[in-house]
C-alpha cells in the first residue's frame, strides 16, 4: 500500500514538472509575436549548451527579460528632384511682317528652352516651335498682320529625363504687310490715290510732305474698307509726297506696316489728245502739259486698268503704232512725266479706245502708199505692205502756207529741177507732185533739221520738205498713182 502510494506521488510530481516547463516556453513565444518586424532583418543567434550539460533542459528566459538585439539600420534617402526656374522678361525684340525675334533672361542651370506658338487669329492650341540652347529664338515664317501668342519654358536634363519648368506667356502680333496697289488717279488741283485693302488692318495712316517741308501725320483712316484718299487745292508745279501705312491695334500696341510712297506734282495730269485710226495703225497726238518733260504711251487689248503695257517714252507730242489687226479695238493711255536729275514724278492719264481700220478718208488705200502726219511732222512710205521709209519732215508754215490734208496720189515724178515761187527759186534733186505743180514731196538741202516744231514759224511754202536719203528711197520705190494720205 505504501509502495503504491509512493509510486503515485512520483507520477504526479513528474506531471507537475512537465506542465510547468511547457507553461514557461509558451509565454516566451507569445511575447515574440507582440514584437514589430524590423525595417532591416536582424541576425538570429542561437545559444550553445555546454557539452557537460548536454542532457539538461534549456534554461528558460525569465518573463519580462528581452533578448539583446542589434541597433536597426536606417533606410537610405533618395536625392531630391531639382527645381527648374521660370523664364522671366520674355520680350519681342524685332518688328517684321513675317517673323518675331524673342529674347528672355537666362535661367540658371537650364539645359535649354522650349518655344511654343499659337496663331491666335485662327487656332486655339499651342504647337512647339523649337528647342533652343540660348535665351533667344527667331520664330519664322509667320503670317503678316496676325496676332500670335508665344510660350517659353526652361528645362533640365536629369538622370536621362527632361524636367520642364513653368511656361511664360507673351502676346504680340506681326506687322501688317506693306500697302500694295498704290495708284494715282488724279494730279491736277485735286490729288487722288487708291490702294489695296488689308483685311487684317485696323486702319491706315497717311503721312504728307509738301515741297521741302517737314513730314506730318496728315490723316488717320479708321476701318480697312476705305482705301482711297483725295485732297483738293494742289498748287501747279508743287511737289507733294505721301506715305501710306496699314496698322493694327492689339494689346495696347499699334503694329504698323512699312510705307508705300506716292509723289504728286500739282497739275501733272493726263493731256488732252486725239486718237484716230488710218491705214491699219493708230495715231495719237496730244497737247503739251505745262510741267511735263516727257510722255509715256500705254496700250492694252482690254479695257482693264491692269492690262496696259508701256509702249514708248518720248518728249514729243505724238505716237503712232505699228500695223495692227483690222477690226480689233485697242485702249490707250498717255501719262506725262517730270524729270530733273535723279527726280522723276509720274502724272495721271486718261483712257481712250480706238477700232483699227485700213481706210483713209473713207477710201480703201491698198498696200503701197505714202502717209504724212502734219501734227507729228512725220512721213511713212509702204510698198506691198512693207515699210520702206520712216522720217521726220517739215510741212507748210502753220497758219500761213499750210499743207492741205486729204487723199491724193503721186501725179508726177521729176529729177534735178528748180522750184520757183514768189521771192524764191530752189533746186531739188527729187520731186514727187501730189497736187499739180504746187504741192509735192522733195529734198531740202537748205535745212539741217526736220520735225516738230519747225513748221510753226519756219515751215515750207506748202510742200513736204524731206531729208535727202529718205526722199531718194521713196522716189526709187514708189510709182506714180500711189496714194498720198495727209492728215
Amino acid at each position: 500500500m505504501k509502495g503504491t502510494t509512493k509510486k503515485l506521488l512520483c507520477v504526479l510530481m513528474a506531471i507537475f514538472i512537465t506542465v510547468g516547463a511547457m507553461t514557461a516556453v509558451g509565454f516566451t513565444a507569445a511575447d515574440a509575436e507582440d514584437t514589430a518586424e524590423p525595417t532591416v532583418a536582424e541576425e538570429i543567434v542561437e545559444e550553445t549548451v555546454p557539452a557537460d550539460n548536454a542532457d539538461l533542459a534549456p534554461v528558460a528566459v525569465e518573463p519580462g527579460t528581452e533578448a539583446p538585439t542589434e541597433a536597426p539600420t536606417e533606410a537610405p534617402t533618395e536625392e531630391p528632384v531639382p527645381e527648374v526656374g521660370r523664364v522671366k522678361n520674355l520680350e519681342r525684340d524685332s518688328y517684321e511682317s513675317d517673323a518675331c525675334l524673342l529674347n528672355w533672361d537666362p535661367v540658371e542651370g537650364a539645359s535649354g528652352y522650349y518655344v511654343y506658338y499659337l496663331n491666335a487669329d485662327n487656332h486655339k492650341n499651342f504647337s512647339r516651335f523649337a528647342d533652343v540652347k540660348t535665351n533667344s529664338c527667331l520664330v519664322t515664317p509667320l503670317r503678316q498682320g496676325t496676332q500670335y501668342h508665344f510660350k517659353v519654358s526652361a528645362y533640365i536634363e536629369y538622370k536621362g529625363s527632361i524636367i520642364e519648368g513653368e511656361k511664360t506667356l507673351k502676346k504680340t502680333a506681326t506687322q501688317p504687310a506693306k500697302v500694295t496697289g498704290l495708284t494715282k488717279w488724279r494730279s491736277s488741283d485735286v490729288m487722288e490715290m487708291e490702294w489695296d485693302r488689308n483685311d487684317k488692318a485696323t486702319g491706315y495712316r497717311i503721312y504728307r510732305t509738301e515741297g521741302g517741308g517737314k513730314e506730318t501725320l496728315y490723316k488717320t483712316i479708321r476701318g480697312n474698307k476705305n482705301t482711297t484718299y483725295t485732297e483738293s487745292g494742289a498748287k501747279g508745279g508743287r511737289v507733294y509726297k505721301f506715305r501710306v501705312k496699314a496698322f493694327r491695334e492689339l494689346y495696347d500696341t499699334s503694329y504698323s506696316s512699312d510705307a508705300a510712297t506716292m509723289t504728286f506734282m500739282g497739275g501733272l495730269c493726263g493731256p488732252d489728245y486725239s486718237i484716230t485710226s488710218r491705214l491699219g495703225r493708230v495715231n495719237l497726238t496730244w497737247r503739251a502739259n505745262a510741267y511735263a518733260t516727257h510722255y509715256e504711251v500705254f496700250m492694252s487689248t482690254t479695257s482693264s486698268n491692269s492690262g496696259f503695257v508701256k509702249q514708248f517714252t518720248t518728249p514729243r507730242l505724238y505716237y503712232n503704232t505699228q500695223k495692227l489687226p483690222v477690226g480689233k479695238t485697242y485702249w490707250f493711255r498717255i501719262r506725262p512725266i517730270y524729270r530733273s536729275g535723279s527726280t522723276t514724278i509720274e502724272g495721271t492719264s486718261n483712257k481712250k479706245s480706238q477700232k483699227i481700220t485700213d481706210r483713209a478718208y473713207g477710201d480703201y488705200v491698198g498696200s503701197t502708199y505714202i502717209e504724212i502726219s502734219i501734227d507729228q511732222q512725220h512721213m511713212w512710205a509702204y510698198k506691198n505692205g512693207s515699210q520702206i521709209a520712216s522720217t521726220e519732215v517739215v510741212t507748210g508754215n502753220k497758219g500761213d502756207c499750210d499743207t492741205p490734208k486729204g487723199y491724193y496720189e503721186v501725179e508726177s515724178k521729176s529729177r534735178n529741177i528748180y522750184l520757183n515761187g514768189a521771192g524764191y527759186s530752189s533746186f531739188v534733186e527729187y520731186w514727187m507732185a501730189f497736187i499739180g505743180t504746187s504741192y509735192g514731196i522733195h529734198d531740202a538741202s537748205w535745212r539741217s533739221e526736220f520735225g516738230n516744231p519747225i513748221y510753226k514759224g519756219n515751215g515750207s511754202h506748202g510742200c513736204v520738205n524731206t531729208p535727202y536719203n529718205a526722199v531718194r528711197t521713196i522716189y526709187n520705190n514708189i510709182p506714180t498713182g500711189t496714194p498720198v494720205i495727209i492728215y
